[in-house]
């Protein structure tokens, strides 16, 4: 009967092998499968990743926008109304204010290294940002943004640089501080909107739009309305800013449906994104995608206050 080894390439093997009588056949069985060496560590590893992204709930899972978002974009829509009536000055501090509350929110939504820091420096650019805007009493009244923009992202790359951790997630972290800064950029321009003719009207007719449209969201809480509230939203947003234009002087009512309209879906989509990430769960992180969603549609009401105000 011939021998039944198993599959051995070293040399005594193969020695052995080759000083075998003549006449006898030696077979060599290879296994059928490989045999596939895990890792305990690993394959736990992987398990527990598999089970926690089939347990992570998805956007439609979350339910509706989260109370404390809500809130907060209807307060700080509320609050720059309030204070584009006022005055340029009075716009330009409440416009710190939310830049100051989304520098407390944003690096904790982001999941950013050394989040204080990173806060610190997006507070202090969003101050200076927002104080050129609004301090800034001669055309043009933006001229001095770009300077603030730049000092402000320099310093966050010099933050960086100095970091003693050894700059883990360095991409990231800059990445954050600059998208921060580009937020209080964008809403910069509504507070040199009280400056010119019927300006503050446009202000009031956004806050309008975005508060509405936020206490609109309220109703995704039942899951009958979720799949419709990107329209429910749009449709209460222009019917905010074309009640507000029907109640003051200088906005036609095609500027102000076409202002609600514009602003209600950008912070409402910008609403979903933000708040499908992970660190979205903090009390913080929440209150800062309300002062987001206020900030990101400023430099829509800009232009389309210099398009249609006389």
């Amino acid at each position: 009967m011939p021998d039944v080894l198993p599959a051995d390439d070293s040399p005594q093997a193969v020695a052995a092998g080759s000083s075998q009588e003549p006449g006898t056949e030696r077979r060599v069985f290879a296994p059928s499968q490989p045999t596939e060496v895990t890792d305990p560590v690993a394959a736990e590893t992987r398990a527990g990743h598999r089970a926690a992204g089939a347990a992570a709930p998805g956007p439609e899972a979350r339910g509706s926008t989260p109370l404390a978002a809500i809130t907060a974009t209807v307060s700080l829509a509320l609050l720059l109304a309030v204070s584009a009536a006022s005055g340029q000055p009075q716009t330009g501090l409440a416009l710190a204010f939310v830049g100051v509350v989304l520098a407390w929110g944003w690096p904790v939504l982001l999941r950013a290294p050394s989040p204080s820091i990173t806060s610190a420096v997006i507070g202090v650019g969003a101050v200076a940002i927002s104080a050129t805007a609004g301090l800034t009493r001669t055309e043009p009244f933006l001229r001095w943004v770009p300077v603030a923009v730049a000092v402000s992202v320099i310093a966050g790359f010099f933050h960086q640089l100095l970091r003693r951790d050894g700059r883990a997630e360095l991409t990231h972290g800059a990445a954050t501080t600059v998208s921060g800064l580009a937020l209080a950029t964008v809403g910069a321009p509504l507070a040199v909107l009280p400056a010119y003719r019927h300006g503050s009207h446009y202000v009031l007719a956004a806050g309008a739009a975005l508060g509405l449209a936020a206490l609109a969201e309220v109703l995704g809480r039942w899951p009958l309305w979720r799949r419709w509230m990107p329209a429910v939203v749009v449709v209460v947003g222009g019917a905010g800013a074309v009640v507000v234009s029907a109640r003051v002087d200088g906005i036609p009512v095609l500027a102000a449906s076409l202002l609600g309209v514009l602003a209600a879906g950008i912070s409402h989509t910008l609403r979903r994104v933000l708040l499908a990430l992970p660190g979205a769960d903090a009390l913080q992180a929440r209150i800062a995608v309300g002062a987001t969603s206020v900030l990101v549609v400023g430099v829509v009401v800009y232009v389309l206050t210099r398009l249609y105000a006389a």
